[in-house]
């Protein structure tokens, strides 16, 4: 199964004043989250999610995580779409009699004390790492993503859930660990002399130059506890 990541937005909610079960959420924007990375408002892949169109909760909807067994954390049905260059969800929930979850979860967005979403999502083509402070070495390294398949977005109850908060923190590290590799891989193609090898002297250049990005990237991520 590839790798999926995701990402938490504390909403925007629009509620329909028309009786219906109706919400329409604010999923993601352009803006630098707090993994490190922005996701291109212009590089969205929706038309997987708007075929099923997948409302979970705390994201229990892969067959990989515990208690995926029960249907009812699938909560509703949504339709994705660009709206002023912020992905938007019109989410429609269970009716009560069917999903008791999906009610509760329903009303608790009415009272306003759950109001975050996440994106489940696969990286498409190739980002690249920002410019000046956001590069790579910078004082705020930031990853650029080329694009974005949309596979299901969940109402989230983050931070109120410490298991959900810290396996959000374990799949950001991984997912920097991987781009942080994809880089350091690139720019040992990009210094190597043509058929010749890196000097050992630049490779222990590099190796500091990652521990120290490790260690801010640490420092932040604990901020968020």
């Amino acid at each position: 199964m590839p790798k999926i990541y995701f990402r938490h937005h504390a909403s925007e909610v629009r509620k329909d004043e028309g009786g219906s079960r109706r919400v329409t959420f604010v999923a993601s924007d352009d803006t630098r989250d707090s993994v490190g990375t922005v996701l291109n408002p212009d590089g969205w892949s929706l038309e997987r999610f708007n075929s099923n169109g997948i409302i979970g909760y705390q994201h229990k909807v892969y067959g990989s995580w515990s208690d995926t067994e029960n249907p009812d954390n699938v909560i509703g049905k949504g339709r994705a779409y660009i709206e002023d260059r912020k992905l938007m969800v019109d989410v429609e929930f269970e009716p009560a009699e069917i999903n008791p979850l999906a009610e509760k979860v329903y009303q608790k967005i009415l009272f306003g004390s759950l109001k975050a979403v996440s994106v489940g999502f696969l990286p498409i083509g190739r980002g690249s790492w920002g410019k000046g402070e956001e590069a790579l070495d910078g004082e705020n390294p930031t990853y650029y993503y080329a694009g974005q398949e949309l596979l299901e977005i969940s109402v989230v109850n983050i931070p109120a859930n410490p298991k959900a908060l810290k396996k959000g923190l374990e799949e950001d590290e991984d997912e920097l660990n991987a781009l942080r590799k994809e880089a350091q891989e690139e720019a040992v193609k990009d210094e190597a002399p043509e058929g010749g090898t890196v000097d050992p002297d630049d490779a222990v250049e590099a190796e500091a130059r990652e521990l120290e990005i490790r260690a801010r990237l640490t420092i932040a991520g604990a901020a968020l506890l």
